[in-house]
């Protein structure tokens, strides 16, 4: 039961640093939502970005698909 209390005191100590951190201590708790919901399409936009472009075109550059792609990268 100690380990629990510790773990969500750990948990809200974080909560009040990302908190402070973003100024979101000082807003409505409507605004509260809105923001993270924001933030959570924000990364949800970068995650899709990362895994579907640059993942995708890396992979592309390292193992080109036919001959005639590797002989334009030589």
């Amino acid at each position: 039961m100690d380990s629990i209390n510790r773990i969500r005191k750990l948990v809200s100590s974080w909560y009040i640093r990302y908190l402070t951190a973003t100024e979101l201590y000082m807003v409505e708790p409507w605004e509260k939502i809105f923001i993270h919901i924001l933030f959570g399409l924000f990364f949800a936009i970068f995650w899709y970005f990362n895994s579907s472009i640059i993942v995708n075109g890396i992979s592309q550059l390292r193992f080109p698909s036919n001959v005639e792609e590797m002989k334009s990268l030589n």
